[in-house]
C-alpha cells in the first residue's frame, strides 16, 4: 500500500486525484465534484488538517462531508485510506502527474496515457515531453499539430516550476495584482476595478489573480488588458480574457456592465462554500443568484444590481466583508443582524485603528541568538511617524545563552535599556510628534520550556515575547509542556510570539493542544501574536477564529528586521479580519497609556 502525505497540500492532491478518477471512470457527477470541493477548502485552510482532526473538529471544514471526514479518520489513524487507494489503482498511474502539466484535465491525461501506452508515473511528463517532439501526439484524435505545441510549451513552464497549482504568497498576489490594475487605470475606460477571489478574501496563498473591471466599452478594456506583457494568451471572449504572464501566473480578467458590477464581485469573490450557503437562503425566498443579478424564479424576471451593498440588501441581508466569506457562520450572523438580533456579524479590525506595531527589531547589538535589525532607532521611529503610529515596541533577540553567562546577559540587557532610552528623548527633542517605545524583548522558549533570559535581567523589559525557534518536531504532549512552562516563567511574558512557528510554505506549523494554550493564554492575560510577516501569517485565521470565541486578546504585528518591513502591517489585520477580530479583540488598538497599563498588570 502507498503512503499518502500529512499536508494539507499532500491531502488536497489526493483528493483532487480521486476526482480526477471518479471523471475518468465516469462515476457520478456530484461525488466528482464533492472531492473537488474537499480540496479547494483543504488547499485554502490556514489550520493544518491533522490538527483539526485531532482536536476532534473535521467538521469545521466547509465543503468536507460524512464520507470525505471518514476517509481523513482513516488517514489520520492507519496512514492509508483503503477506498481512495482502490479507486486511484483504477486509474493508469501516468495520468496523474500529467494532472500538474497546465491544460491537461483528466480526460485528456488518460487519453494520452493510454494511446502512447505511458506506464510509470516518474517518467510520465519526460515520456509526454519526448512524443510531443517526436510529434507521435499530432495523429492523435482529437489532437492535431497546434495541441502537440501547446503541450510542449505547458510542459516548458511545469518545468520551470511555474504550474498553475503552485499557489504564491498573498504580498507576491498584491504585488503583481496592482501592477496589472494601475496599467489598465492609465490606458482603458476603466470606472471601477477589483480584485476578485481569494485575494479579495486576504486568503494567505493565492492561485490566479483574479480581477473584475465596471465598464461601458468591454473591448476596449480586453484590448488593453492583452497588451500587458505576457508570454502567452490563454483565452479570450467577449466578457474576458485570460493571460499566462512571463512569471508563470496567470492573470483573468472579466468585465461587466457597470449596473450589474455588485452582481459580479459578489459572485467571483466566493468562497464556494459561502456562495452554495447564500445560495440556498435566497431559494428559500424564491430567489435565484449570478453573476448577472437576482431572478426571480416565479416570473424569470432578472434584477441587476451596482453594487454589493445592494446585492445583499436585496436578500434582505447586511454587506458581508469579504474576509469573512468563508462560510464559518458568517451567513448566519448576517441574518441575525438583519432580524435586530444580538451576535450579528462583527465590526472588523481595519489598518488605521492600529496604533503601534510591538514587533520590531533594531541594529543595537546585543550579541543574541538570531538576527539584528537593519536600522537605528531614529529610523525605526521615522517610520512610525509616517505609519501614523503612537508607539513602538523594540523586540530584539535575546542575547545568545551559549556565548554569555546570565551576568553577562543582564548586563547586557541593562546597557540596551539605558540606549534605548536614551536615543528615544535624543530623537523626540528633535521632534514634535510624540511616538512612545516600549522596550520588550523577543526570548526563545528553550527545548525544555525555560526561557533564555535570566531572571535579573527581566528588570530592564517592559515585557517579553515569548517564541519558538528551534526544534520544532517535539511530539504535541512534550511541545504543549514546553510552551506552558514558557508562558508561565515570569509574569512579565506577555505575548506568545508567531505561535505555530509555520513559514509558508515550507515549513508546517508546531502540533500544539490549543485548548490548552487558549485556558493557560486567557488565566495568564496573555496576547497572542498574529504576526504579519508575509512568510508567517501566524497565528492561521482559524486559529484566530477559535480563541477570539474563547476571548483571547491578539497583537497585531510586523516582526520587522528593517524600518520598510513594517509596511507588512496590513497583512497581519486581514488575518484577524479573516478571523472575525474587531478593535476590542487587538490590543494595539488601544493607546499608548492604556497599553502601558496592560503590559504592567498588577501581579508584577
Amino acid at each position: 500500500m502507498m503512503t499518502i502525505g500529512m499536508t494539507n497540500l499532500a491531502i488536497a492532491g489526493m483528493l483532487r486525484n480521486m476526482a480526477a478518477a471518479y471523471e475518468i471512470l465516469g462515476e457520478n457527477r456530484f461525488r466528482t465534484i464533492a472531492y473537488e470541493r474537499a480540496a479547494d477548502s483543504i488547499e485554502h485552510l490556514t489550520s493544518e488538517v491533522k490538527d483539526l482532526w485531532e482536536d476532534d473538529k473535521l467538521s469545521v471544514i466547509p465543503g468536507v462531508g460524512p464520507a470525505i471526514r471518514s476517509h481523513l479518520d482513516e488517514l489520520f489513524r492507519t496512514g492509508h485510506v483503503r477506498h481512495i487507494e482502490a479507486t486511484l489503482k483504477r486509474v493508469p498511474e501516468a495520468v496523474f502527474p500529467l494532472l500538474l502539466v497546465p491544460g491537461l484535465g483528466p480526460k485528456k491525461a488518460y487519453k494520452l496515457v493510454k494511446a502512447l501506452d505511458m506506464r510509470t508515473e516518474k517518467r510520465a511528463v519526460s515520456d509526454l515531453e519526448t512524443a510531443a517532439k517526436a510529434h507521435a501526439i499530432a495523429p492523435l484524435e482529437g489532437f492535431g499539430e497546434k495541441s502537440e505545441q501547446d503541450i510542449l510549451s505547458a510542459i516548458a513552464i511545469y518545468r520551470k516550476g511555474q504550474i498553475k497549482e503552485n499557489r504564491m504568497g498573498l504580498p507576491q498576489a498584491d504585488a503583481i495584482a496592482r501592477d496589472i490594475i494601475a496599467f489598465l487605470q492609465k490606458g482603458a475606460p476603466v470606472r471601477e476595478i477589483t480584485v476578485l477571489g481569494s485575494l479579495r478574501r486576504q486568503v494567505a496563498t493565492i492561485g490566479d489573480i483574479d480581477i473584475a473591471v465596471a465598464t461601458g466599452r468591454p473591448a476596449d478594456v480586453i484590448s488593453r488588458f492583452l497588451s500587458y506583457p505576457h508570454q502567452k494568451m490563454i483565452e479570450k471572449g467577449p466578457t474576458g480574457a485570460s493571460l499566462l504572464l512571463h512569471n508563470g501566473r496567470q492573470a483573468d480578467l472579466r468585465v461587466q456592465d457597470p449596473r450589474a458590477y455588485g452582481a459580479m464581485l459578489q459572485y467571483f469573490t466566493g468562497s464556494k462554500n459561502h456562495n452554495i450557503a447564500l445560495r440556498t437562503w435566497a431559494l428559500g425566498k424564491g430567489l435565484s443568484l449570478s453573476e448577472y443579478g437576482i431572478k426571480q424564479v416565479k416570473t424569470g424576471k432578472t434584477t441587476a444590481y451596482a453594487t454589493e451593498e445592494a446585492f445583499y440588501r436585496a436578500l434582505g441581508l447586511p454587506w458581508i466583508p469579504p474576509e469573512l466569506r468563508e462560510d464559518r457562520g458568517e451567513l448566519e450572523a448576517a441574518i441575525r443582524q438583519a432580524q435586530g438580533k444580538p451576535d450579528g456579524l462583527p465590526d472588523l479590525v481595519g489598518l488605521s485603528d492600529i496604533k503601534g506595531d510591538l514587533h520590531i527589531h533594531s541594529d543595537y547589538d546585543l550579541e543574541p541568538s538570531h538576527d539584528l535589525g537593519r536600522d537605528s532607532l531614529a529610523v525605526l521611529l521615522d517610520r512610525a511617524v509616517e505609519q501614523g503610529y503612537r508607539y513602538i515596541g523594540l523586540s530584539d533577540h535575546n542575547p545568545s545563552v551559549t556565548n554569555h553567562t546570565p551576568e553577562d546577559i543582564t548586563a547586557i540587557m541593562k546597557r540596551r535599556k539605558a540606549f534605548y532610552e536614551k536615543a528615544h528623548a535624543a530623537w523626540q527633542r528633535k521632534h514634535t510628534k510624540a511616538v512612545g517605545i516600549f522596550i520588550l524583548c523577543e526570548v526563545d522558549i528553550l527545548t525544555d520550556g525555560t526561557l533564555a533570559l535570566p531572571e535579573s535581567a527581566f528588570t530592564y523589559v517592559d515585557g517579553v515575547i515569548a517564541s519558538i525557534h528551534s526544534s520544532f518536531t517535539q511530539p504535541e504532549g512534550a511541545m504543549t509542556k514546553r510552551v506552558v512552562r514558557g508562558l508561565t516563567a515570569h509574569p512579565k511574558v506577555r505575548i506568545f510570539g508567531h505561535p505555530t512557528g509555520r513559514l509558508l510554505p515550507d515549513r508546517e506549523g508546531i502540533a500544539l493542544d490549543w485548548k490548552e494554550m487558549f485556558r493557560v493564554c486567557k488565566a495568564r492575560g496573555i496576547a497572542l501574536e498574529i504576526n504579519a510577516h508575509p512568510a508567517r501569517l501566524d497565528l492561521p485565521d482559524t486559529i484566530v477564529f477559535d480563541a477570539r470565541r474563547q476571548g483571547l486578546k491578539f497583537i497585531i504585528d510586523s516582526d520587522a528586521h528593517e524600518a520598510t518591513a513594517m509596511d507588512v502591517m496590513r497583512y497581519g489585520v486581514s488575518v484577524a479580519r479573516r478571523g472575525w477580530a474587531g478593535t476590542h479583540d487587538v490590543l494595539n488598538s488601544m493607546e499608548y497609556n492604556d497599553l502601558a497599563a496592560w503590559l504592567t498588570p498588577s501581579r508584577i
